[in-house]
């Protein structure tokens, strides 16, 4: 355990940091799953709708794409740019492969 105040403060920081990563994290672990199960199970449509941000009968947006959330990660410095690159790449070559 920290004993000086900045340590403590730093420790603080730190938590919150890793919980908002981690929601982020598994934000995108949801949706790749989602992704690989559509791909897996040759379902187009699925895939799109997944990687692509998905909308409900009304046209609004329901939840965040795979693409979206990749761009989030590389926004909020959780992975690096090339890093998000080569993931929206080897998902877009997936999506192909199967259309």
């Amino acid at each position: 355990m920290p004993i000086l105040a900045s340590a403590k403060k730093q420790l603080r920081q730190n938590q919150k940091r890793k919980s908002r990563n981690d929601h982020y994290r598994s934000l995108y672990r949801e949706a790749r799953v989602a992704f690989e199960k559509a791909i897996k199970n040759k379902d187009v449509e699925a895939a799109k709708a997944v990687y692509a941000n998905q909308k409900d009968k009304d046209g609004k947006n329901t939840k965040s794409g795979l693409q979206s959330i990749i761009d989030k990660l590389v926004k909020k410095n959780i992975i690096h740019t090339n890093n998000g690159s080569r993931k929206k790449a080897k998902f877009v070559k997936m999506l192909k492969s199967i259309s």
